[in-house]
């Protein structure tokens, strides 16, 4: 069945609208910490405190919107977002920063596990691939658009200005969920159609490589928590403008974008349930950011950002699709997929913070990262050993 373009815009805008609110937050209160003149420790672990209530609280939440009316726990989510956007401009020093940002994580464990799973029982479209396909397409529109923003917006002279889109933009999200209208009798009966499904690969393979695609998404998500939660201040801190950030992230964004387009159509099902393609895009995301360690070029930063766009699209792609391909609990396992890539965000910018004020610089970061995701090839590659014995 194929939706109308109302019925599109309603199902997948949110995604779009949500992410470009707390994306163009998460920059913003990086900019605003240099602002504040507060250190790269203090911001690394304020998005380690935020992300950890993240983290925690996606598997129960996600639990919790199994159980009841999903669109209750979405609007929650809207509502906290937007208060928090409201009330950052009121914070003046660490205390404020500390008591009111914790509530972004709070929301986004809220919303993203109740929405995943909300949208593939909501969406009739046809497979679950070009499903996922038309989710990470609308999110990594918003999520390329908010930094972006912000980086354009941001003067010293009024730093809150992203903050108030933040917040306008939550209550439209609110509003595009509150106007779509399920429809139980055809969500229960392509729930049935999908469970009928003859289940290929075999169960043990397909969780093998569930296992490998967390892994992935989580060294990807580790080095994200850098870029968009970190470096914006470290850019600052080493004389680039602020809008050169905001370009940067353009890049990464529309790579990202890109890929997802082409992860969504048929032929992309080749490179599923093989571990070659995650290992090569994973090599390059590696090389990419040993380029931006050692060499401070805008030609070769924008080459590096759109390879690490290609690599997060694909080892998001694959952990989000094995883990909704035929399952029954979407909310946990959504849940689970939001808190692996948690963790790996609450890890990048503390680790970050701690490495970027050391001896080794504010580039150091960046070598981090590398290392990273590195470690998780390996770990990609004794899962696939052990599990191939067994």
């Amino acid at each position: 069945m194929r939706l109308k373009p109302s019925q599109l815009l309603t199902a997948y805008l949110p995604a779009l609208l949500m992410d470009f609110a707390l994306s163009s937050l998460l920059t913003n209160t990086s900019f605003y910490t240099s602002y504040l003149r507060l250190s790269n420790v203090f911001l690394g672990g304020l998005m380690t405190v935020t992300t950890a209530f993240f983290a925690t609280l996606a598997i129960p939440f996600g639990r919790l919107s199994d159980r009841g009316e999903r669109r209750w726990v979405l609007y929650a989510a809207c509502l906290l977002i937007g208060a928090v956007s409201i009330g950052l401009p009121f914070c003046r020093n660490r205390l404020h920063l500390l008591l009111i940002f914790p509530g972004v994580g709070v929301g986004m464990a809220l919303f993203w596990p109740a929405y995943e799973a909300w949208l593939a029982e909501r969406e009739g479209e046809g497979e679950l691939i070009h499903r996922v396909m038309l989710f990470n397409l609308f999110w990594s529109i918003g999520i390329t658009l908010g930094p972006a923003a912000a980086g354009y917006l941001y003067r010293d002279a009024n730093p809150f200005t992203p903050f108030y889109l933040a917040g306008i933009f939550s209550v439209l999200t609110f509003w595009t969920i509150f106007s779509n209208k399920p429809n139980p009798a055809r969500r229960a009966v392509e729930s049935e159609a999908e469970m009928a499904e003859p289940v290929f690969p075999p169960p043990a393979v397909r969780t093998t490589y569930l296992y490998i695609a967390r892994c992935a998404n989580f060294a990807s998500w580790f080095a994200l928590g850098v870029l968009r939660r970190i470096a914006p201040k470290l850019i600052l801190e080493m004389g680039i403008a602020a809008t050169v950030f905001g370009n940067l992230m353009l890049i990464l964004g529309g790579v990202q974008t890109l890929t997802f387009l082409g992860l969504g159509g048929g032929y992309s099902t080749r490179w599923h349930y093989r571990l070659a393609p995650l290992l090569i895009v994973q090599a390059l995301a590696i090389i990419s950011f040993i380029g931006i360690w050692q060499v401070q070029h805008a030609t070769l930063w924008a080459f590096a950002f759109a390879i690490i766009g290609v690599s997060v699209a694909f080892t998001y792609f694959s952990s989000l699709y094995y883990g909704l391909d035929r399952q029954a609990d979407k909310g946990n396992k959504s849940g689970w997929h939001e808190a692996i890539l948690g963790g790996g965000i609450l890890l990048g910018p503390f680790l970050g913070g701690i490495a970027a004020d050391s001896q080794f610089g504010v580039q150091s970061p960046y070598l981090l990262c590398a290392i990273a995701i590195a470690i998780a090839s390996v770990i990609e590659i004794f899962i696939y050993r052990r599990c191939s014995r067994m």
